[in-house]
Parts: C-alpha cells; sequence; structure tokens
C-alpha cells in the first residue's frame, strides 16, 4: 500500500509541490499493481512479436518547399531561436 508520506517524499525529491497527494496515492497504486501483474506472466518463447511493413505500403516522400521563414511566424523567439515555456 502507498502511504501519502512517499507520495509527498516522491514530490520533494522531484521539487514539485503536490497540492492534493492523496489524488496520487491511487494513481501511484494501480501503476504498482498493473507492474506486478505484468511480473506473474509466464512467457514461454523469447520471440518478439513484430509486425513488418514492405516498402509498397510506405508513401512516397515529397519534397514541397515551403518559402517563409517559420522563425518569423512564432511568438516567443530571441534571436534565430524558439522561446518555449519554464520547465518546473
Amino acid at each position: 500500500m502507498v502511504k501519502r508520506q512517499e507520495i509527498e517524499r516522491l514530490g520533494d525529491l522531484i521539487k514539485i509541490e503536490l497540492k492534493n497527494p492523496e489524488k496520487y496515492v491511487k494513481q501511484v497504486e494501480q501503476i504498482i499493481d498493473y507492474f506486478e501483474s505484468l511480473d506473474k506472466l509466464e512467457i514461454s518463447s523469447d520471440t518478439i512479436l513484430t509486425q513488418e511493413l514492405t516498402l509498397d505500403n510506405l508513401r512516397e516522400d515529397k519534397y514541397i518547399p515551403y518559402d517563409e521563414k517559420l522563425i518569423e511566424k512564432l511568438k516567443h523567439t530571441k534571436e534565430n531561436f524558439a522561446k518555449a515555456p519554464k520547465m518546473i
């Protein structure tokens, strides 16, 4: 069982403020339960199932020129770089 104090400690470690840690207790428990059910699965083969695509199923790449400068269309720029919001 996941405790509120554990969620608060994780929030402190990753430096985020959790206004309602109880909300995350159930979500974390569901994630742990999911991984526990994956651990219980028995796999009889080591072969990896893949789906291969032939080149016939792929679209043809086409070059379409774009004459405008995209940097000029952005709202937040500095010199020749796009500015993004700070990640906290």
